[in-house]
């Protein structure tokens, strides 16, 4: 092991992260676990976790996403069993016994800490809607940290402000599936989703936006064996990427095919 390696569990410790902290993790930790290996370490999540939950302590609340969308493509979810479609992490967060799921079938969290009770207890069906983990973020300064990932493919909290903003480029789609609760009851349950007008050729810049985060002291990027962090403050972010909606038509959120004033309007 060379004196510039960082141990990846020592990783949390360095992200300025403070007991009682809010974290909403997100991550890509195949890197990680490759350059863990290349330096005679075994990459296991759970440590990962457990690196985390100490930085936070008991007072601290941490959430994984376990986002899955076969209730959306086949019209069933099971909250105990369904899989994290969006990494290891999160898959190994809901097996174990400390973390507790949110309720959405589509966009939900595995919680430990403080506020788990009052996360999971949320019966929001729109995943973005006032009453969801997003809106409990933005309210509570929660941090995102971004292991190995980067904001195009990890902030998912823009669709929140595109919601709440009701951009013109998004409209409600409603599923119906079978959901099967905690209890291991089977109900019936139709949820709104908000879907991206596909005809408008829409493509994703969340990186230009991260540029404009980091540059106003809401992100702050750093570098751990080659691999990019990210840890960025969601309530500040929110007020800059509304301004971005709001004044900019999202010029530093997304391209579209069409011009831009025949989506809002002149």
């Amino acid at each position: 092991m060379d004196d510039t390696y960082i141990p990846y569990e020592k990783i949390p410790s360095r992200l300025g992260i403070h007991r009682g902290d809010k974290i909403y993790l997100a991550s890509d930790v195949l890197m990680f676990s490759f350059v863990a290996r290349q330096h005679g370490e075994t990459f296991e999540a759970d440590k990962m976790l457990e690196a985390f939950i100490r930085e936070i302590g008991a007072e601290g609340t941490l959430l994984v996403p376990t986002f899955n969308f076969v209730f959306s493509n086949e019209g069933h979810y099971d909250i105990r069993n369904s899989e994290s479609h969006v990494g290891a992490l999160g898959n190994a967060a809901l097996h174990r016994d400390d973390f507790k799921r949110t309720f959405h079938p589509m966009h939900s969290f595995a919680v430990w800490g403080k506020d788990q009770d009052m996360l999971c207890s949320m019966q929001n069906k729109n995943s973005f809607g006032e009453d969801s983990p997003f809106a409990y973020m933005k309210e509570n300064g929660v941090r995102q940290v971004m292991l190995g990932t980067d904001y195009k493919r990890s902030m998912t909290f823009v669709h929140f402000v595109e919601y709440m903003t009701k951009v013109p480029y998004r409209f409600i789609k409603y599923f119906t599936g079978k959901y099967i609760g905690k209890d291991g009851v089977e109900q019936e349950l139709t949820i709104p989703y908000y879907a991206r007008d596909l005809s408008l050729g829409s493509e994703e810049r969340f990186n230009r936006m991260g540029k404009i985060l980091e540059e106003n002291g809401v992100s702050q990027k750093a570098e751990f064996n080659g691999v990019s962090v990210y840890v960025v403050e969601l309530r500040e972010s929110y007020d800059l990427i509304e301004r971005d909606i709001l004044e900019n038509r999202c010029a530093n959120l997304y391209d579209f095919q069409v011009n831009r004033n025949q989506i809002w309007g002149n």
